[in-house]
């Protein structure tokens, strides 16, 4: 489905009004006409000028000079030469509007008629061509043959194509209003456009946590907006990068200090003290890696390059088979690319796979290709993880199991690093329950 933004829609709306109030204006005029008229549809000038024609044809000296007293204003100019019909140049004539004239003469009349331009044309200058010869019209001349040798002279003082069709002013003014209303989409689109690119500069920064200062343009507001957001991801990026550097630190430095308790622990003389201390040793050391771990995936996003999903997926499956763990794989036929980092992808696609083997017995993969988007899939056939509680375990140090025993578990990371991961790629972390009893968890990224 085709979604256009705000700036668009303003600008359609406009449009779409100003050409709606043209094709009404038009209908209701020819409407009008064929009721006062019965002239139907036809072009107002050709039927008018082969209507005059006709009507001098008869008429006396007296019946003349009222009908055309009556017909001359300001926009029209109409008289009876005792010339005839004289010849014009081929390209001063108007073909079309000579041929509109005689389809409104009576069937047989074989009257000359004449359509000409009376500007340039006619005094041996050059037609005026493209941009000149629309802008500045030259005025028209309408000859047609009489009775007695004699010629009706015609000089509509009007553009020729609000005299051919009849449109009033009010038609032209909404000519100009139409062009007033593109004007006004195309500044609606550069007003708007510092707001397209703060939405594409948030959304990079929700991924990377890279800050990426905007030019401060636009209105007044625009520019504010805009400011406040720079100022935002600065600080942002500043705590996030500060809370890293702290945890690394910490981690560093307890890792002199496990290793100095752990050469202590290894000279204890008591076998059963010493096996106890050296796994709560173990236990305090996974548990800083995985804290460092997840620190770094919310950092920023790693640099990314096409990556060969098919074997990534058949690398870490087959690592884990040789380790004797039950993954099955089920390759697609086709290979399949995405745009990632293979180092992190790859961590996260281990944590969700030692998972399902850790609390569901097994795993089981697969790839799924679609126009838009990419998922790579890990079922397991374990207990299944309730509704409630999917949104819930990709929280840090969240688990489903209560006991905070390193047995039954990690710290409750494995999940929320997947999560950033994928975040950071621009996709999504899908939890669903797989049919017939366990979880497919699912890692979609953009095609």
């Amino acid at each position: 489905m085709l979604r256009l933004s705000l700036a668009w829609r303003i600008s359609l709306v406009l449009i779409l009004a100003v050409i709606a109030l043209q094709i009404l204006s038009s209908v209701a005029f020819f409407v009008r006409r064929d009721a006062a008229t019965e002239a139907g549809f036809r072009a107002p000038l050709p039927d008018q000028v082969a209507s005059l024609a006709t009507l001098l044809d008869g008429a006396s000296a007296e019946q003349q000079r009222l009908v055309l007293r009556a017909l001359n204003g300001p926009s029209f100019d109409a008289s009876v030469s005792e010339a005839p019909v004289p010849m014009a140049e081929a390209g001063s004539r108007i073909g079309w509007l000579e041929a509109a004239i005689r389809r409104n003469l009576a069937p047989g009349d074989g009257r000359e008629v004449v359509a000409r331009r009376s500007g340039p044309a006619l005094e041996g200058q050059p037609v005026r061509r493209g941009l000149r010869r629309l802008f500045m019209r030259d005025p028209i001349e309408i000859i047609v043959g009489l009775a007695g040798r004699r010629s009706l002279v015609l000089r509509p003082a009007d553009s020729l194509n609000i005299r051919l069709f009849g449109f009033p002013s009010g038609f032209v003014a909404s000519l100009v209003g139409f062009a007033v209303a593109i004007l006004a989409g195309l500044a609606i689109l550069r007003e708007t456009r510092p707001i397209t690119r703060l939405a594409a500069a948030v959304e990079r920064f929700g991924q990377g946590m890279q800050a990426e200062a905007l030019p401060e343009t636009g209105s007044p507001e625009t520019r504010s907006l805009v400011r406040a957001f720079n100022a935002m991801q600065s600080r942002i990026a500043g705590l996030v990068q500060g809370r890293t550097f702290v945890v690394a630190a910490i981690a560093h430095d307890l890792r002199t200090h496990l290793t100095r308790l752990r050469l202590r622990v290894a000279m204890l003389p008591d076998d059963a003290m010493r096996d106890r201390a050296e796994r709560d040793v173990e236990d305090m050391q996974a548990l800083v890696e995985e804290a460092l771990a997840y620190a770094k995936s919310t950092r920023s996003a790693a640099a990314r390059a096409p990556v060969d999903l098919v074997a990534l997926v058949d690398d870490i499956a087959r690592s884990r088979i040789e380790a004797g763990a039950p993954v099955v794989f089920t390759p697609p036929a086709e290979p399949i690319q995405v745009l990632a980092s293979r180092l992190a992808l790859g961590r996260a696609l281990g944590n969700l796979i030692d998972n399902a083997v850790a609390y569901g017995g097994s795993a089981e993969l697969s790839i799924e290709a679609g126009r838009d988007e990419i998922g790579i899939f890990v079922e397991d056939r374990g207990p299944g993880i309730p509704e409630a509680d999917r949104e819930r375990i990709l929280e840090p140090f969240e688990r489903l199991e209560a006991s905070r025993g390193r047995d039954t578990g990690g710290a409750g990371l494995g999940l929320a690093i997947v999560r950033e991961i994928v975040d950071a790629h621009g996709g999504r972390l899908a939890i669903t329950a797989r049919p017939g009893g366990g979880s497919r968890f699912g890692i979609v990224l953009p095609a």
